[in-house]
């Protein structure tokens, strides 16, 4: 499995627990769409643990429906996972932010092909840039 698959998956299942404390995921009894909603992003981290073929597709489309009916939630997501999942994800992500993981992207594919292992989570932290307004004493 790449490195990629191997992260996305890992950051659909931190935001699977974390939307799992916050209201309508939180309730005891949910309701029929959450449940749905809960069972596709079950079968979606099988899938991609199963290296599916569709599951990069299948990952855009649930993490749209996500942003689009729970947006009260989206805060809770980390942002790079709207970068690596593609496709209509990018559309969420502003001009800075797709310079910033692009450039993460070819950081990733360089050390790739030159046969290091990477950890993807690693590399971005280390290419953030310093909050406004910090400083240094």
């Amino acid at each position: 499995m790449s490195s990629r698959i191997q992260f996305i998956i890992s950051r659909l299942q931190t935001l699977h627990q974390r939307i799992q404390e916050h209201d309508p995921f939180d309730r005891s009894e949910l309701a029929e769409e959450e449940l749905d909603f809960m069972h596709k992003w079950g079968t979606l981290i099988r899938e991609g643990e199963q290296k599916n073929a569709t599951f990069l597709f299948e990952a855009q489309d649930l993490i749209s429906r996500f942003i689009r009916c729970y947006p009260n939630l989206v805060p809770l997501m980390h942002r790079e996972l709207l970068y690596f999942i593609g496709g209509e994800c990018l559309h969420f992500l502003g001009d800075e932010e797709l310079a910033l993981y692009q450039d993460i992207d070819e950081q990733l594919y360089e050390a790739e092909q030159a046969g290091n292992s990477v950890d993807i989570a690693e590399m971005i932290e280390a290419n953030q840039p310093a909050p406004q307004g910090a400083t240094l004493q």
